[in-house]
């Protein structure tokens, strides 16, 4: 179970017990059952709209079942905390589709407390937000894809080999040609970036700030979400069979400074949170193709490469 989804409801049902009904609020939303926070593709069906339910719940299952099973054979392939690439698409999926029971808890503060301000951005409108033009051509992400190629650049300095050299890459106890390695590794890199930019700008800039900015004022609300959204990084410590600890505490900083400045652009367009779903994703879309082009000897996800000699 993801710890940043299990916060989320420890953290959100008790709201809605001491939240005031507004009498002026013609209807109030519904409320999911509890058991589909658990299980996948839940509030989809629920809501009418299986062929998302049946695409989330696969994608959740079949993640998690292949990471289960490959696991032991992943982990003695790569040091690094993302190495079992199936498990991580697999939560990474699960992350999205829990944004869905999300929006529907925080319909509900919206009716009870009408002043609350967060951005209702349907579900289907947030999948689209990375990809629309109005959330591409932003400032903010503009600014987080030129950070990602700066700390390319900056690798590319120490780096022994490039794409070029790259002959073919192990996975799963075979080799394959590298171009396929570009293609798997692509599709990796954009699953794993896009869950992160959509879910966790969902939960963080869109359920912890704008709560914690109801409860504590803005700059209070956007300094304690950044610090929490940094820490939540300490967790790739579990999934790396030897931990970088220095390594991991300066990701930690990255993360809450990087939370800080997507906080702040939220606030700043009304809690708009298009733009900074897109800055997050291609960020990280941007440095995790990039380590394999760049520097494929010491790629984001740790997988093995064959050079050219």
């Amino acid at each position: 179970m993801n710890p940043r989804i299990l916060l989320l409801l420890v953290f959100f049902n008790p709201l809605l017990s001491f939240a005031q009904t507004d009498s002026a609020m013609i209807s109030k939303p519904k409320a999911y059952p509890g058991w589909s926070f658990w299980l996948p593709g839940a509030t989809h069906f629920l809501d009418g709209r299986p062929a998302e339910g049946i695409a989330f719940a696969t994608l959740e299952v079949s993640g998690l079942v292949s990471g289960i099973v490959l696991d032991k054979k992943l982990r003695t392939e790569s040091s690094s905390p993302y190495y079992n690439f199936p498990l991580l698409i697999g939560m990474q999926a699960y992350n999205v589709d829990k944004t869905d029971w999300l929006r529907q808890q925080l319909k509900l503060l919206k009716y009870y407390q009408p002043d609350f301000k967060y951005d209702p951005i349907t579900f289907r409108e947030l999948l689209k937000a990375p990809y629309q033009p109005k959330n591409f051509f932003t400032p903010i992400n503009g600014g987080f894809i030129a950070l990602a190629l700066g700390q390319l650049l900056l690798a590319n300095r120490f780096a022994e080999y490039t794409y070029a050299d790259v002959d073919k890459m192990y996975l799963v106890n075979k080799w394959i040609p590298k171009n396929d390695a570009l293609a798997v590794y692509g599709t990796v890199s954009m699953a794993a970036a896009f869950g992160a930019g959509v879910g966790e700008e969902y939960y963080f800039r869109n359920g912890f700030m704008p709560i914690w900015d109801y409860k504590y004022g803005q700059k209070k609300g956007l300094i304690f979400s950044s610090l929490f959204f940094g820490s939540m990084h300490l967790g790739n410590l579990l999934f790396s069979s030897n931990p970088d600890i220095p390594g991991t505490l300066l990701q930690v900083a990255e993360a809450s400074i990087a939370g800080y400045i997507l906080g702040r652009d939220v606030q700043k367009r009304g809690y708009n949170i298009g733009p900074a779903v897109a800055a997050h994703t291609w960020y990280d879309f941007t440095l995790m193709l990039g380590s394999f082009l760049i520097d494929p000897k010491n790629n984001f996800l740790g997988v093995n490469m064959f050079f050219k000699l």
